[in-house]
């Protein structure tokens, strides 16, 4: 032992490696961890910040599927277009290959959307629907997506309103 205190004999400082005892001399160690209260007030603010975040970051999830259905409908646009120049009219179908049809399937790249084409003599209509079982379907403001013959755009939610601003862009 070495003598602690400046000029006092008396004070003496514990060495270095002693250990703390509690009062039933048993050792004891500095406290660790975290008390009860603390785990549930930092279980709060997760279940807090959960129930703001998850519905946002649905309607993203949503939102960033519907670029399956245009993507689709613009595809069979182009792909009738020159079937036209083919063959002097639109295809009458989707999946046969020509002359009957333009060979491309009737489902989305992504699987999200049911595609459906509505062939005329000299004109067409392709309409987009959400496909059951992919989630798509609780996208209710962009609940059909539909392309025509001269290009024109339109979209529609659950009640038949018109939302093709919303939904093409």
């Amino acid at each position: 032992m070495h003598i602690a205190g400046r000029g006092r004999p008396d004070v003496l400082a514990a060495p270095r490696d002693a250990v703390e005892t509690n009062m039933f001399g048993q050792r004891s160690s500095p406290a660790r961890g975290f008390t009860l209260v603390e785990l549930m007030i930092t279980v709060v603010i997760a279940a807090i910040l959960i129930t703001i975040a998850v519905p946002g970051y649905r309607q993203y999830v949503l939102r960033s599927k519907r670029t399956d259905a245009t993507v689709a409908l613009t595809r069979i646009q182009a792909a009738q277009e020159k079937y036209f120049l083919q063959y002097n009219r639109y295809a009458p179908a989707l999946t046969p290959v020509p002359p009957g049809g333009l060979s491309l399937p009737n489902v989305s790249d992504g699987g999200f959307y049911a595609i459906e084409l509505t062939p005329g003599v000299m004109d067409y209509r392709v309409k987009a629907t959400p496909q059951p079982g992919t989630g798509q379907t609780d996208d209710t403001r962009c609940a059909v997506f539909e392309i025509d013959h001269n290009g024109v755009k339109r979209a529609a939610d659950g009640g038949g309103g018109d939302r093709t601003n919303e939904c093409w862009h």
